[in-house]
């Protein structure tokens, strides 16, 4: 069996990370020989929402052909590192891949950029046969697909964690009030003008909450309203969804393709549409009819519910014990 190291910056709980320690934990609960591999050296480098999956880590490891490097698309720099290893970049997001790159060549001195090829510290899809793309999205597919790569790019995603499944409620058995979620890091500029024309409602902000007070905030909201950039398969609207609140958002980024967010069309609105006007219009009939439109996303929840189970079975055939 082949040793399995998924590389990861070490204490930080965004979307990518828990991803990352979500793959680690299913292929340790399924017998594989996974380790953390963290880019850098901290004296607790497990974020406390990971403690609990319990993935050894390490910081250094030596390249062999007998490992299986899974590296994600931000930090693809790495790849150099690892010549003999097969290497599993997996696209948790498109945007990121661009910025991460071109932020680490911007910080190169005078001297690294003379002495450090360019080449030699980044990936730029140099042909490899080393080197197999996993894509989370729709939008990362049809992306890879316009690069010649050895190996035919597959679908992994990853799931909700599971605190939102804890005591989960029937969807009829949800104790909704007036309340709409938002979080303020996206799409905020949109959202606020809208805050002020609908002070009937309760708008609360999801930031500076534990896992579990966020999950019990979003059983009792009916709307989550995201108007941001979708960079990939963005796990609050996921997370507001097993919750039992509908959704109302942009069509930015993955949230444009029916594949990555299946909510039906009429919630998901184009630039011209965001204005107080249609914004009002839809958030006044989703909260009135609350009982009724929740059921509008009952298919795109159910595949949602379904996430962890498909993310194991896919792991399997995407990684055999005997081989890798």
């Amino acid at each position: 069996m082949k040793s399995i190291y998924i590389l990861c910056p070490p204490n930080k709980a965004t979307g990518g990370p828990e991803a990352l320690h979500q793959l680690g934990h299913l292929l340790k609960k399924d017998g594989y020989n996974v380790t953390m591999l963290y880019s850098k050296r901290k004296s607790n480098p497990v974020h406390p929402f990971y403690k609990d999956y319990q993935i050894p880590y390490t910081y250094k490891v030596k390249d062999s052909a007998d490992n299986v490097m899974i590296i994600p698309e931000s930090m693809t720099n790495w790849m150099a590192r690892f010549p003999l290893a097969e290497k599993k970049v997996w696209w948790l997001s498109l945007t990121f891949y661009e910025m991460a790159m071109n932020s680490r060549e911007a910080k190169k001195n005078f001297l690294r950029k003379i002495f450090v090829p360019y080449k030699h510290t980044e990936y730029r899809f140099e042909k490899n046969k080393t080197i197999t793309h996993w894509y989370q999205s729709q939008r990362t597919k049809e992306y890879l697909d316009t690069k010649e790569l050895c190996n035919p790019a597959q679908y992994l995603c990853d799931y909700v964690a599971d605190v939102f499944f804890e005591n989960l409620p029937e969807i009829e058995d949800f104790d909704k009030k007036d309340i709409i979620t938002y979080n303020p890091k996206k799409g905020f500029d949109k959202i606020e003008p809208i805050i002020n024309l609908l002070p009937q409602y309760q708008w609360v902000p999801l930031s500076g909450m534990t896992r579990i007070e966020m999950r019990d905030l979003l059983r009792k909201a009916k709307l989550h309203v995201d108007f941001g950039y979708f960079p990939g398969r963005d796990k609050i609207p996921r997370e507001a969804l097993i919750s039992g609140c509908c959704l109302l958002t942009g069509r930015e980024g993955t949230s444009g393709f029916k594949e990555d967010l299946g909510i039906p069309e009429i919630y998901k609105l184009h630039e011209n549409e965001i204005t107080p006007e249609i914004v009002i219009e839809k958030i006044r009939h989703i909260m009135t009819n609350y009982d009724s439109v929740k059921n509008d996303f009952t298919s795109f929840r159910a595949f949602v519910l379904s996430e962890k189970q498909r993310m194991l079975d896919d792991i399997r055939g995407l990684l055999t014990k005997n081989n890798s």
